[in-house]
């Protein structure tokens, strides 16, 4: 029934003929009225690409941070460990081939009433 609503209703002088008629009026007043307020819709998708683009780039720097390292990275480091170890034994060698500085003899501490007059005797009790 609404179908012929439609096609008998006419259409007054300011109104479109058809449903197309209809839509297009519609989305040109659509148009018109974000067209007037253009500017700062624009100025704020923008603003809002922005700051897209710079969390994007944070997110990649995370990412980057995170990713496994790779086989070129991991034998770069053994590389590296490998010349350590090398330098360590070197240096190991050479200390092991140095005679050992023999060790200064002490001379008696001559304490006068110092730490060993305070001291009990070893083995011994305070009475």
């Amino acid at each position: 029934m609404a179908k012929n609503e439609d096609q008998e209703r006419k259409p007054t002088s300011g109104e479109p003929k058809s449903r197309a008629d209809q839509v297009r009026a519609a989305v040109e007043q659509a148009f018109g009225a974000t067209a007037s307020g253009a500017a700062p819709v624009q100025k704020r998708a923008a603003e809002l690409a922005d700051e897209l683009v710079g969390a994007a780039s944070r997110v990649r720097e995370v990412l980057e941070e995170l990713r496994p390292p790779s086989p070129d990275d991991l034998q770069a480091l053994r590389e590296q460990v490998a010349a350590l170890e090398r330098r360590i034994d070197e240096l190991e060698d050479a200390a092991a081939a140095k005679p050992k500085p023999k060790r200064a003899a002490r001379p008696a501490a001559t304490d006068k009433g110092g730490a060993a007059a305070k001291r009990p005797p070893a083995g011994g009790s305070r009475s």
